[in-house]
């Protein structure tokens, strides 16, 4: 009789063991990783697609009772001036392709020393005018001391 030349004894009865576990188990569980790695990537996509914006251009369009002058002098007096009201408001983010184009504009359009605190502060309070009656509207049932007051 031929002697075996495996000599079984527990140490080699347990990693064969162990070792067929772990074949069994990466077969389970590659392909759950790889169709994991392909929805990862598709949602990915999917949430780039979303979260990309329309560039908005802005566009003026001249009318024909008031020429360009003197609809760039009153967009300049509404809203490319420094506002009395003092800074003591809070800290707001808001998307650094906004941030860029406001920077443009005041320093384009703007005198050295308007900010874009002024420019925002301005375009805020003429939102806030020109859609008060809108604003109200929605919050009617509101405690009036909630609602920015008309000035």
């Amino acid at each position: 009789m031929i002697p075996n030349p495996i000599i079984y004894n527990d140490t080699t009865i347990t990693t064969g063991l162990i070792v067929c576990c772990l074949v069994a188990l990466a077969a389970v569980m590659i392909p759950k990783a790889v169709r994991h790695r392909k929805q990862v990537k598709q949602n990915e996509s999917e949430k780039t697609v979303q979260d990309e914006e329309p560039e908005v251009q802005m566009v003026v369009v001249p009318s024909k009772e008031i020429s360009l002058e003197k609809s760039m002098a009153d967009y300049k007096r509404q809203f490319i001036a420094n506002t009395k009201e003092p800074r003591n408001g809070k800290a707001v983010g808001i998307r650094k392709k906004y941030h860029t184009r406001i920077s443009q504009i005041v320093e384009y359009i703007g005198d050295d020393e308007v900010s874009i605190f002024s420019y925002l502060d301005n375009v805020l309070k003429h939102h806030f005018e020109t859609y008060h009656d809108e604003i109200s509207e929605h919050y009617k049932n509101i405690d009036d001391d909630y609602l920015i007051p008309r000035r």
